[in-house]
């Protein structure tokens, strides 16, 4: 059978404050379906974050609405659906019952999760297992039969995920082939740039091993298309670039051809959106008198890192007047040019929770306390959690 494996769709996703729904639409009506139609999909394989947030806005709603339903009633190809940490799990459940029906199957929280989906294909069954994202805590409540109050770590999503994957693997016929669906940050694996912290620590990292018993494991979270380890345990790489951290990757599909005995070769097809992610660097007017630089990136996203080491008025009106998608402006030799004392902080290169740190030490002349800090520890872990 062949699958199409894709994730972190970040459908109604915001870039310097335009929304990329278009773009995002342009791929799947474009690209998407056309894989579908031309390369003899058995089922779709969706790992999370379909949605950039939890309550995502109309546009994006009405964009995966028209694309499950094509999916469902023109090209009649199962699709297994799974809640990344972006998506509000049960709004992505509503209908699943119903959707089931045309072979739509959602997995947006654990208690729904408590056994695999026994498939049958054209050429024969396999035991679908949706592991989505949800927090330990949850996971253990969900699964009483598996935990107890003796042996949970709350915070330790490996030692979770490990026992949930376990429960699922021991629930699948013997001899059947087994595909895993999940979205989590898989110890080993290169950040792409846009991704949005799990959970405050390192708690969120999960071993590839858990899933060491599927025949493959489509995994989402990380931006960037890589192995785990192996070919049957991958990243599939989100749909678009969401940075411009990411305007070196190429995005694409992953194709995973599996046999009856579970054994996977894969392919990608690169992903080709209606704007690129580029990063222009250079003098100012070389910028403006680049004829050929202007024509090949008009359309594009474009971050501008100057190099001109004295002032330059009115850059960005200027700049946009090229590339009209000109989104921000870095004046890297004025900053290369200034003295910089080693004792400060790169702001940055700090994340929200170190540039408040930094923040109260300015105003209050002081680091902050042992109990503060830990108190600043549990709000950020509430934020990111309703976030």
């Amino acid at each position: 059978m062949r699958l199409l494996h894709t994730a972190d769709w970040h459908l109604g996703r915001l870039f310097y404050g335009t929304y990329l729904t278009e773009d995002q639409a342009y791929v799947l009506e474009h690209q998407f379906f056309d894989i579908l139609r031309d390369s003899n999909i058995d089922g779709i394989f969706l790992a999370g974050d379909v949605f950039d947030r939890s309550v995502p806005p109309i546009e994006a709603v009405e964009l995966w609405d028209s694309i499950i339903t094509k999916i469902a009633m023109d090209y009649k190809i199962p699709l297994f659906v799974i809640a990344g940490n972006h998506d509000g799990p049960e709004r992505i459940e509503v209908g699943r019952t119903m959707l089931a029906q045309s072979k739509v199957f959602v997995w947006g929280t654990p208690e729904h999760c408590q056994k695999p989906l026994l498939y049958d294909f054209e050429d024969g069954s396999a035991a679908i297992c949706a592991i989505p994202f949800s927090e330990p805590r949850r996971i253990a409540h969900s699964l009483q039969d598996v935990f107890d109050d003796n042996n949970v770590a709350y915070h330790d999503y490996d030692f979770v995920y490990q026992q949930w994957s376990d429960y699922l693997v021991n629930q699948i016929p013997r001899g059947m082939r087994s595909i895993a669906l999940s979205h989590i940050f898989a110890s080993g694996g290169e950040i792409g740039g846009s991704e949005r912290t799990i959970s405050v620590g390192a708690s969120e990292v999960v071993k590839p091993s858990v899933f060491t018993p599927f025949n493959y494991t489509a995994l989402g979270h990380l931006h960037r298309s890589q192995r785990m380890g192996s070919d049957y345990i991958r990243y599939s790489g989100s749909l678009l670039k969401y940075s411009f951290d990411e305007y070196t990757q190429n995005k694409s599909f992953t194709i995973v051809d599996m046999n009856t005995k579970g054994k996977v070769e894969i392919e990608t097809i690169p992903i080709v959106s209606k704007r690129d992610v580029v990063v222009l660097e250079d003098y100012f007017d070389n910028l403006l008198n680049n004829e050929l630089l202007r024509k090949a990136h008009e359309n594009d996203y474009v971050m501008v890192r100057l190099l001109d080491t004295t002032p330059v008025l009115d850059g960005m009106a200027k700049l946009r007047q090229c590339f009209p998608h000109c989104m921000t402006l870095e004046l890297v030799g004025r900053m290369e040019q200034q003295s910089v004392d080693v004792t400060e902080p790169i702001y940055r290169n700090l994340d929200e929770r170190q540039l408040f740190c930094q923040f109260a030490k300015a105003v209050w002349k002081e680091p902050l306390s042992q109990e503060q800090q830990a108190y600043m520890d549990r709000l950020w872990e509430r934020i990111v959690k309703e976030d």
